[in-house]
């Protein structure tokens, strides 16, 4: 049996918080968390389906009324195309090649890798999930009772506020273990110094050849005010952009619009980028 642990930094919740009914219109957790649930849950009926996700139905739960008012939200492959692509080319040879590892989930939301992604049980793994308190309380609600494929840490934090560093170092996370960071879906949400402070303070406690995902939205995606994703996005990037500015961030990238890797599904055009990078060797 792997190790689990919860470890909440944020401990001023009160014993109501901790019993909220997560129903549909609960907002405590964020809603395109479940959708993205939702979105997996949809995947694993499709006979030719890119992500098997045996847990994403419970963690989305009923979206029935929200589907039927939305339904130009009812399919969406972008997020199936790029958890297909971080799982496939980057974490599978990660897994296999290194004897011992960490896998930091940054905004892990409703992910499921450490229960479900097979090359986890190849070497030894530590999975660390870190997102906001109502997101990890909800999944530890809903997953209870299922042992995770490796040694599983939740941290409960707000991302954008970098005290969570300190608690991940508290919390058995080490300096001297190649690390893989992923930031997916996550950083066109936070403003855009944010994550160069972010990024700075990740490859400084990143042992040598760690890696990282992020995908980064193009500028004109950052000022649409539609749907319920891309009306938060804060900032894009030029793809010609991409790599002075993640050197400037203390990351060597390559990087290529997800468009190059659809595997046959819409995922937009040269909208958003697939940025994957090594830490630079200067940190």
């Amino acid at each position: 049996m792997k190790e689990k642990k919860l470890v909440d930094v944020d401990k001023s919740r009160s014993e109501s918080e901790k019993e909220q009914n997560f129903d549909e219109e609960d907002t405590s957790v964020p809603f395109t968390a479940r959708l993205m649930a939702y979105y997996r849950a949809k995947e694993c009926k499709n006979d030719s389906s890119l992500i098997v996700d045996p847990f994403a139905e419970r963690l989305a739960g009923d979206l029935t009324s929200y589907i039927d008012k939305h339904r130009h939200f009812a399919e969406m492959d972008y997020p199936i195309v790029r958890s297909y692509y971080i799982e496939k080319n980057l974490l599978t040879p990660w897994c296999n090649t290194h004897a011992r590892s960490q896998i930091v989930l940054l905004g892990a939301g409703l992910d499921t890798r450490a229960y479900r992604f097979k090359p986890l049980q190849t070497n030894t793994h530590t999975v660390f999930e870190i997102d906001f308190p109502a997101v990890i309380r909800y999944k530890e609600e809903i997953l209870q009772g299922e042992q995770p494929f490796c040694s599983l840490v939740r941290l409960s934090a707000d991302i954008s506020n970098l005290d969570w560093i300190s608690h991940l170092m508290k919390s058995g996370f080490s300096t001297d273990i190649p690390t893989f960071w992923v930031l997916e879906g996550l950083v066109y949400y936070l403003e855009q110094e944010i994550v160069v402070s972010l990024l700075k303070k990740v490859a400084e406690i990143s042992a040598e050849n760690s890696q990282i995902f992020m995908d980064v939205c193009v500028p004109i995606l950052a000022e649409l005010d539609f749907g319920p994703f891309a009306k938060h996005f804060k900032w894009g990037l030029d793809i010609k952009d991409v790599p002075s500015f993640f050197i400037s961030a203390s990351w060597n990238v390559s990087y290529s619009f997800a468009d190059d890797h659809d595997q046959g599904r819409d995922v937009g055009q040269k909208g958003l980028i697939f940025i994957h990078g090594v830490r630079a060797i200067s940190v």
